[in-house]
């Protein structure tokens, strides 16, 4: 068995599992410092999402927290799978991946869909598949080209005469100052896709695509190597006719989001890429919804729903948000489910559960739901809830998703016909009603 505390390149965490012990010699604790507060900041967490303990005699116990992705840190990778996987099962990466293709924009490739592939490649190399199909197929036009704006004096008079300037003029009154915009390829894009690729090729496991995107680092060596800022970057937009380089701009984005613990000029080590796990699972469950509500003419929307007049004192009106609203095609609401990025065990959390009753109360929904990560095939479990009050009995389940599932090449269409089965089943029409209980 290989000793738990040798030099590695690789650190393998379980997103709140247990915590993995190393000497303190072989991390660079000041990167990783600089690293927990950036992505803390960057994902809104309440704390360092890798946590770091000294437990002495020049060891130091590490735990990840709220977070999953890989993250570098001097020469050490370190990945954190999510709670719901095996951090063991390399598989992790494969359903991760999936997950955000869709949740960071829906661009993959569909020569990248086979679980075998995706499963033998790093993030970086998934990343770097994704860039290299989208710069081929966006860039067959050429790269969108841009005005600058350039301050200069001439002989004659380009653009318009620079009034700020008039001074220089007097004084050298045979170059007139001007202000002219020229069309350059050295635009935002053109400077980020020349530093995306110089990133990955330094990156990638693959000699193969190394090699790729060091030639289409080389194809932009007529712009500057300097990225745009990150608040500039987040602005470029694309026409219609270069929308294929939407992907490649979104892995730029993602690089330069993860860049910035040891980037200096002419290295290019990321930092990695993390994503608030909550969030991802959020997002990709209202994407499931979608989809299934889609095949049954239906619609989701998310959004606060305002309730309870306010009939003594002062106060506003309560609120609660659903994570997803089933409505049909008059907008009515049909069902409603929640997002739970929990452990299932054999009821769901008080608090969850006063939560989606409200919600299905309010919008007058008898069909609601929670739903769960898990990593094996669970049966879903249903209670029947009765009203002291006279009302009509809600159906509340506890759905459980296998993302493992996403290991295969038909793994989403399972999770989707799943939460299919379940807004078409009707427990109702079989149950007995019951006399409801005080």
């Amino acid at each position: 068995m290989a000793d738990p505390l040798s030099t590695s390149g690789r650190i393998e965490l379980q997103e709140y599992g247990a915590p993995v012990v190393r000497r303190a010699a072989d991390l660079d604790l000041q990167a990783l410092t600089e690293a927990n507060k950036r992505w803390s900041r960057a994902l809104g967490l309440a704390g360092d999402p890798i946590r770091v303990e000294d437990i002495g005699e020049g060891l130091v116990r590490l735990r990840a927290e709220a977070v999953t992705g890989v993250v570098r840190v001097g020469d050490t990778d370190i990945e954190i799978a999510p709670k719901f996987l095996s951090a063991t099962d390399s598989s992790w990466q494969t359903v991760l991946w999936h997950i955000l293709t869709v949740v960071e924009g829906g661009h993959v490739d569909d020569n990248l869909t086979t679980a075998h592939e995706l499963a033998s490649l790093s993030m970086p190399d998934l990343l770097a598949e994704m860039f290299l199909a989208s710069y081929a197929k966006g860039a067959a036009r050429g790269l969108p080209r841009g005005y600058l704006t350039e301050q200069s004096s001439s002989t004659t008079l380009r653009g318009s005469l620079d009034t700020s300037r008039l001074g220089e003029w007097v004084g050298r009154p045979w170059e007139v100052p001007y202000v002219a915009d020229l069309l350059t390829d050295d635009t935002r894009l053109a400077r980020l896709l020349r530093w995306a690729a110089e990133c990955l090729a330094a990156t990638v496991k693959a000699q193969g695509r190394a090699r790729a995107v060091r030639e289409i680092a080389a194809s932009l060596a007529h712009v500057g190597r300097q990225p745009p800022h990150l608040f500039d970057a987040r602005r470029i937009s694309l026409g219609i006719q270069h929308q294929g380089l939407e992907a490649a701009r979104l892995v730029g984005l993602l690089l330069l989001e993860g860049a910035g613990v040891h980037h200096a000029s002419g290295e290019h080590a990321l930092s990695g890429f993390l994503w608030n796990s909550d969030v991802i699972y959020e997002n990709y469950i209202f994407w499931l919804c979608r989809r299934a509500a889609s095949k049954r003419g239906l619609r989701v929307t998310k959004g606060a729903i305002k309730f309870g007049d306010v009939i003594a004192g002062e106060g506003a009106k309560l609120e609660t948000t659903p994570d997803v609203v089933f409505r049909d095609v008059h907008g009515s609401a049909v069902a409603v489910t929640d997002s739970k990025y929990k452990r299932l065990g054999s009821r769901p959390k008080a608090a969850d559960t006063y939560q989606v009753l409200t919600a299905g109360h309010v919008l007058g929904c008898q069909r609601i739901s929670l739903t769960y990560p898990v990593a094996h095939d669970r049966e879903t479990t249903v209670w029947q809830v009765g009203s002291a009050l006279g009302g009509s009995d809600i159906e509340l389940s506890a759905l459980p998703l296998n993302l493992m599932s996403l290991t295969g090449a038909t793994g989403p269409q399972e999770l989707i016909e799943a939460i299919g089965t379940w807004l078409d089943s009707d427990l109702f029409a079989s149950s007995t009603p019951t006399a409801a209980t005080a």
